[in-house]
């Protein structure tokens, strides 16, 4: 039992801290506990958890994909220009997922293949692909879906929105991929070393490649729900929501250097990040105090692992070496 709760302590925290998040919502909002409220709640977090959940494999890897906020605005615009020239939607939705992950495979292999800084590379394809969406879909919104396309991200399942459904079969494809697949396998290994892994005859830029794939296909799944929550596709959708998404992953217990999370840990730290934003939104806290705390969130769970690792390594003894004897001079050698 102690070695259970010592392997999962991290998700053991997160579950205590929803908790406690649930019920500070309450005392903020006597509405907040209502089934209605909090399975459409859900709307509002699942989409970017949906990416989070892509992004959780790339950062396992070591690296970082902060585009994929405008990978998504590339999917909700070309789904729109699908939808604008009647295209059926299984086609369209194949054409948008087939256009995410090319875009993936364009990181995926900047990096992998000239080991380009990760950071570096996705920081120019955020705006690049940000352009790309606003060349797609102009400066002006589309807003005019038939209901084959909006009916993911709009309808209902009695009281449960049919994008929750969206969200946990990702999650449960993810979970499968890294604990049950090669993929998975490669990937902590990969996060762990680099050259241990070539070494040990791990294909590091094949891995490395799909998981900027999977992390964009992602993106194209979550674009494909946007339509109909929001209703409406524009170049600068889900602007700035790599913050929330990078916080859930981290959050989850996914190192930032690589090698180590769980799929659990992402979808509970979304879970957190989901209850609270509900419930500062139900108290009418602004948008920029609810960035501020994501901030604060993000920067303390990459932190306090840090704090916790030098605590441990300065109350460990240090190694003491023997005095080498020395014995009496012999005039004579």
């Amino acid at each position: 039992m102690t070695a259970l709760v010592s392997r999962f302590r991290w998700e053991l925290l997160l579950a205590v801290l929803i908790v406690a998040a649930g019920a500070w919502s309450a005392n903020l909002s006597p509405f907040y506990l209502e089934p209605d409220q909090l399975l459409a709640s859900a709307q509002y977090f699942v989409i970017f958890g949906i990416v989070a959940f892509g992004l959780m494999p790339v950062v396992v890897h070591g690296e970082i994909d902060i585009s994929l906020a405008s990978t998504l605005a590339v999917g909700t615009v070309l789904f729109a220009r699908m939808a604008e020239a009647k295209v059926p939607v299984a086609v369209a939705i194949v054409v948008v997922l087939v256009a995410c992950a090319v875009l993936g495979a364009v990181n995926g292999l900047l990096v992998a293949y000239t080991n380009l800084p990760s950071l570096a590379v996705t920081l120019g394809t955020l705006g690049a692909y940000r352009g790309l969406a606003y060349i797609i879909g102009g400066e002006a919104g589309f807003s005019d879906f038939p209901p084959s396309y909006a009916y993911p991200g709009f309808n209902f399942v009695g009281l449960v929105p049919v994008s929750l459904f969206f969200f946990i079969a990702v999650a449960l494809l993810t979970g499968f991929l890294m604990s049950a697949t090669r993929f998975g396998r490669y990937s902590y290994a990969i996060g762990n070393s680099v050259a241990a892994s070539r070494f040990a005859g791990v294909p590091v830029v094949r891995t490395k490649i799909l998981g900027f794939v999977f992390a964009a296909l992602t993106a194209g799944v979550a674009a494909l729900l946007w339509i109909g929550q929001y209703g409406s596709a524009r170049a600068d959708n889900a602007d700035g929501s790599i913050l929330f998404i990078l916080t859930a992953v981290v959050l989850g217990g996914v190192a930032i250097e690589g090698g180590s999370g769980s799929v659990t840990g992402v979808a509970l730290s979304i879970l957190l990040l989901g209850t609270i934003t509900n419930g500062m939104g139900l108290a009418n806290v602004p948008g920029t105090t609810q960035s501020l705390v994501q901030g604060l969130l993000l920067v303390l769970s990459i932190g306090i692992p840090k704090a916790v690792g030098l605590i441990r390594a300065r109350r460990q003894p240090r190694p003491t070496v023997a005095p080498i004897p020395i014995g009496p001079i012999d005039d004579q050698a």
